[in-house]
């Protein structure tokens, strides 16, 4: 039910947000164009018209969708925030195809477009959330809700309740063996056995049983209670504790399958992954071969050869692979400073140690790194001979950062997880934090990233990494 209100919220708040800039656009006309004749000129193609408006609407609202704006549906400044930039972005794309297809339409109207739309949206989405809310008030509608066990999970769940726009009028909580009478001013109401008590004042009551640790008769109690009394229930599986990712339901006919999440880039996933890094890694390599070139002379021409640094990595499913750079240390460097580097690096997670967000272990200032070196490693140019890595099906554009043979020895059991989906030239770790990250961190944004893959999501990390390669960050 949760899910399923959460799905029908987001259609709720793409038909708002269409209408919104349908509304922002007609204002803008009607403010430039107060005699009408712009606005009969469009009209005399009216086919046309409607085409290209749509097309135009269709963009943006997938705009609104890569800046995770239907995640975001409880407003406040995160959300205003991602509202300027997608009808920033809107708007250009407004202009820049009025540009192309030679549209007879007032640059100041395209222009009046992005305060508007700011405007109308951020107004309109006001108006849909106290709709919502007055909604989910009604008796007929909100559903109450009893959150049984007052721990971790419990706390977790309530805080997802309260947070989110949500249909459950949630009471508090049952429990036991609680060790607090309250959390977030939600009261501890009772042992499981005021259950029965609860189900005669409040009617269409649900239960959510929140006691994984508990064991399973203990639970079959619980389950075997909400039923005598007729309350509808879901429980936390005992799994849930041991899996750090979380869990995902399959079904098999009428049968219930549970087990840790995977990757998403599985079967027609990956070939659509691997099309596109296909297509776009050869058109770049035939755009960037005179840039390699120059890079490759100026690396013969001051320290030498060879060229290419060709190295031991590991890539999907654990398998080693050659990957390829531009040389920019000197020739014959020791790699026991990085050996150390990285054992320290991984190692640190255990005793966490950090200091104001940045690992206490980092490499800097490698005096191996040749000048040339220095300046291809800023503008990211060493990493472009990793495009015939991707050509020859060993990487993808987009995954976890390669790892070395010597760093996969020191990993625990979880971060084998981040192995699961081919290395990738860029990734979510490096437009998340690059190596302001500890180990840690990175795996988990790794294992996001596989578990909710998808092509939108491949296309907003290449579009985040340009700007880093411009600014000469490095990857």
């Amino acid at each position: 039910m949760f899910v399923d209100e959460q799905h029908k919220q987001k259609v709720l708040f793409a038909g708002t947000d269409a209408a919104a800039l349908m509304a922002a656009a007609c204002a803008a006309l009607a403010i430039h164009d107060p005699s009408h004749a712009m606005r009969h000129h469009l009209l005399a193609d009216l086919p046309a018209l409607v085409l290209v408006a749509s097309a135009l609407l269709a963009g943006w609202i997938l705009i609104f969708r890569w800046m995770d704006l239907y995640r975001m549906r409880g407003g406040g400044m995160a959300e205003t925030v991602a509202l300027l930039r997608a009808n920033a972005a809107g708007a250009l794309m407004v202009i820049m195809v009025g540009f192309l297809m030679h549209l007879d339409a007032s640059r100041i109207t395209a222009v009046l477009i992005y305060p508007l739309t700011v405007i109308s949206v951020l107004a309109f989405r006001t108006l849909l959330r106290l709709a919502i809310r007055h909604l989910y008030a009604r008796k007929e509608i909100s559903v109450p809700l009893v959150i049984v066990g007052l721990n971790r999970v419990g706390r977790y769940l309530c805080d997802q309740v309260l947070d989110e726009l949500c249909h459950y009028d949630l009471l508090g909580f049952v429990d036991d063996e609680a060790d607090s009478t309250s959390y977030r001013g939600l009261p501890l109401l009772g042992p499981a056995s005021c259950l029965r008590q609860l189900a005669r004042e409040y009617e269409g009551l649900e239960v959510v049983i929140a006691l994984p640790e508990a064991g399973a008769e203990r639970q079959a109690e619980l389950v075997a209670q909400c039923e005598e009394l007729r309350l509808r229930w879901s429980i936390v599986p005992w799994l849930f504790g041991s899996m750090a990712s979380g869990l995902r339901l399959d079904m098999i006919g009428a049968i219930p399958l549970v087990g840790p999440r995977g990757s998403n880039i599985e079967g027609l996933n990956y070939v659509l992954k691997r099309g596109m890094d296909l297509v776009l890694a050869t058109l770049v390599l035939i755009v960037v071969s005179p840039l390699l070139g120059l890079a490759a002379a100026a690396i013969a021409l001051t320290s030498g050869r060879p060229i290419l640094y060709r190295q031991t990595r590991i890539g999907l499913h654990g398998r080693p692979f050659e990957m390829l750079k531009l040389r920019t240390m000197k020739p014959h460097a020791t790699d026991e400073v990085h050996r150390q580097f990285v054992r320290q690096w991984i190692s640190s997670r255990a005793s966490g140690e950090r200091n104001n967000g940045t690992p206490v272990f980092k490499l800097a200032q490698d005096d191996r790194i040749t000048a040339v070196g220095r300046w291809l490693r800023r503008f990211s140019l060493d990493e472009l001979p990793q495009l015939i890595n991707v050509i020859r099906g060993e990487m993808s554009l987009i995954g976890p950062r390669p790892a070395l043979p010597y760093e996969v020895e020191h990993y625990a059991p979880h971060h084998r997880r981040r192995l699961a989906v081919l290395p990738g030239v860029t990734g979510l770790w490096q437009v998340s934090g690059r190596n302001h990250l500890s180990f840690d961190d990175m795996v988990r944004l790794d294992v996001q990233y596989l578990e909710n893959w998808s092509l939108a999501t491949d296309l907003k990390i290449l579009a985040l990494t340009m700007p880093e390669m411009v600014r000469g960050g490095g990857l």
